[in-house]
């Protein structure tokens, strides 16, 4: 029965969100399996056509001339990772976002690093920044060194 409650709620909920920013939600959560998929089944030459031009990681991004609407693929991309059944790791969500921002002529770098553990253990990360505003990966960014970003 409180499942039952639980999801009247979540359906409520949602009910409220505006519709455009529903379809804005509907969009990263179809393009998020979509990127999920590809990088899982086909090879990297496919999936590298979405990350754009090599750039130097100093350079930035165009001016971002609407900054509400790369909010809202944020805050889109962020609930798609919260209800997505499949894990939507930095990566995934990173690219999701760049393909969204690209479709609305908004400039994105996405950017790729490395952080080394005391223990020896490797781990990589992605963000995607807009004009200097960070769209996904938040972590603390001094532990990690930049690798290669995309614009």
């Amino acid at each position: 029965m409180r499942s039952v409650y639980i999801f009247a709620r979540k359906l409520r909920s949602f009910a409220a969100i505006p519709l455009p920013d529903k379809m804005l939600f509907g969009e990263a959560f179809l393009l998020s399996a979509y990127v999920k998929c590809t990088m899982l089944f086909l090879p990297f030459s496919k999936v590298k056509i979405w990350l754009g031009k090599p750039v130097t990681f100093k350079q930035e991004s165009g001016i971002t001339e609407n900054k509400e609407l790369a909010l809202k693929v944020r805050a889109a991309v962020k609930l798609c990772n919260k209800y997505a059944p499949w894990p939507t790791e930095c990566y995934t969500r990173a690219l999701t976002a760049k393909i969204m921002l690209r479709r609305r002529n908004l400039d994105g770098t996405l950017n790729f690093g490395f952080y080394r553990k005391e223990d020896g253990e490797m781990l990589a990360h992605a963000w995607l920044h807009s004009n200097g505003m960070l769209i996904t990966g938040f972590c603390d960014f001094t532990k990690y060194e930049t690798h290669s970003s995309f614009n």
